[in-house]
């Protein structure tokens, strides 16, 4: 889907309009994932005379490479499923560490960030908090992957009702221990 029928499909959902949305989404994520499926089904094919090639274009996709990937592993045996599914963690790897390394440079950012617009009546608003307060409870969703999602609610809520020489503090114990709280 080219850039400006993107644009068009957006100008034309109104506010609220989530299954306009989401319709637009999933034409959106069909129309990418068409082509890596099909380097997906060379990479199948050990034995593809362009198999080389397409590993070479999958490896300059970077992210996008992750689900052909782990797709061509499931067909593959020996050998080529553990490269297949190395190289789809090393991607990976690479890809967690600059969104991580992204978050961790964010930490110190005083901006504050308005709480999320609720549709309706609330009993209690949420507190502001700031980019970094946010940052760090990013950081700490993503170490913490188990964990369910009603007790990370329940902590970021916890956590943006703390004063922010509280959040100041236990981000500073993050930057220098690397454990979250």
């Amino acid at each position: 889907m080219k850039p400006e029928a993107i644009r068009g499909r957006l100008a034309t959902l109104r506010e609220m309009d989530f299954a306009g949305a989401e319709k637009l989404a999933q034409e959106m994520a069909t129309d990418a994932r068409e082509p890596l499926g099909s380097l997906a089904r060379v990479l199948e094919w050990a034995e593809h005379p362009d198999r080389r090639k397409a590993e070479i274009v999958l490896k300059m996709l970077g992210e996008l490479s992750i689900l052909p990937w782990l797709a061509a592993s499931r067909k593959l045996g020996g050998t080529t499923k553990i490269e297949a599914l190395s190289e789809a963690f090393r991607v990976y790897q690479d890809f967690d560490r600059r969104v991580v390394e992204k978050l961790r440079g964010m930490l110190n950012g005083q901006t504050p960030l308005p709480p999320p617009s609720a549709p309706g009546a609330v009993e209690v608003r949420v507190p502001v908090t700031r980019e970094g307060d946010e940052a760090y409870l990013l950081l700490r969703h993503l170490h913490r992957p188990d964990e369910a999602d009603v007790d990370d609610r329940r902590y970021r809520l916890a956590f943006a009702r703390m004063s922010e020489e509280e959040r100041d503090r236990i981000i500073r114990n993050y930057l220098s221990t690397g454990e979250f709280q």
